[in-house]
């Protein structure tokens, strides 16, 4: 199988190195750093219009209301169609708020030269951004394949695997990404993710995890909810725990349908200009 894109930060400008404001950013900053990022990784026009970034067709991003348990963290719903709200694949960012864990340890130590809104807004169009292009392009270019008997897969579901970025400091700040890399995690998470996601097509699940100096994270975020059963088999798994500096990965799998269901053939066709 192919990974898709593979991207390593430098150390200390993850998407939680300093610099990182505990204050909300506006809609149209973040939707603006959105339209960029995906322009700059699709090759394809993304602009913003209204309260959306809207790309080819009818594909659009928009930014999730504020959670009463969360209300700095930022969270994107995209649309492979604008008009259809069954289509809408929510992710949360990674590293932009109060948050603890994988976002807020990183970069302790290091430059944070960049405004961290853009750093997370480019670690999600690097995982989930690239598979859920991937969805529509469907040609390889932007992230893997796995059919429902890959053994890197998740039983069951057609999936598209989007990249592995990893960041963090010091000298072993690239190690848990490096395992990533070399270890799927989707099924080793396959007995705890269970037989019922709640649908049945378009499901997101982002996998972040790592740490350093005495301290460590690992979420999973299933359709953009904390799933706890997973999160504890992936914090169980023997990826590397630095004990000098940090060291974080994220990656994001987009499952676009179980095995023997109908594929969303027309979302992608509306998707990209076609109807």
């Amino acid at each position: 199988m192919a990974w898709g894109s593979w991207r390593r930060g430098r150390s200390g400008t993850g998407p939680g190195a300093p610099g990182r404001s505990a204050e909300r950013p506006s809609a149209q900053a973040v939707l603006g750093a959105v339209a960029d990022e995906l322009s700059a990784l699709h090759g394809e026009q993304w602009r913003v219009v209204g309260e959306e970034a809207r790309g080819p067709g009818a594909l659009a991003v928009r930014l999730g209301a504020p959670r009463e348990d969360d209300p700095h963290g930022l969270e994107l719903l995209f649309l492979a169609d604008r008009d259809r709200p069954e289509t809408a694949v929510p992710d949360r960012l990674t590293g932009t708020g109060g948050e603890s864990g994988a976002g807020a340890g990183v970069g302790a130590g290091g430059g944070g030269d960049e405004d961290p809104l853009r750093r997370g807004v480019e670690v999600w169009a690097s995982t989930a951004g690239a598979a859920l292009i991937e969805l529509v392009a469907h040609n390889g270019r932007f992230a893997g394949h796995l059919d429902p008997s890959d053994p890197d897969g998740l039983p069951g579901w057609h999936a598209i695997h989007g990249g592995v970025v990893g960041w963090g400091t010091g000298k072993r700040f690239h190690d848990v990404q490096d395992w990533l890399v070399r270890n799927p995690v989707l099924p080793a998470l396959a007995p705890a993710l269970g037989g019922d996601l709640g649908r049945d097509q378009l499901i997101g699940v982002q996998v972040c995890f790592g740490g350093g100096a005495g301290r460590r994270t690992a979420e999973v975020r299933v359709h953009g909810e904390v799933h706890a059963a997973a999160s504890a088999a992936l914090d169980a798994l023997d990826w590397p725990r630095v004990a000098e500096g940090d060291a974080y990965a994220r990656t994001f799998v987009l499952l676009v349908r179980r095995a023997g269901a109908r594929p969303p053939a027309e979302v992608g066709l509306r998707a990209a200009g076609r109807n």
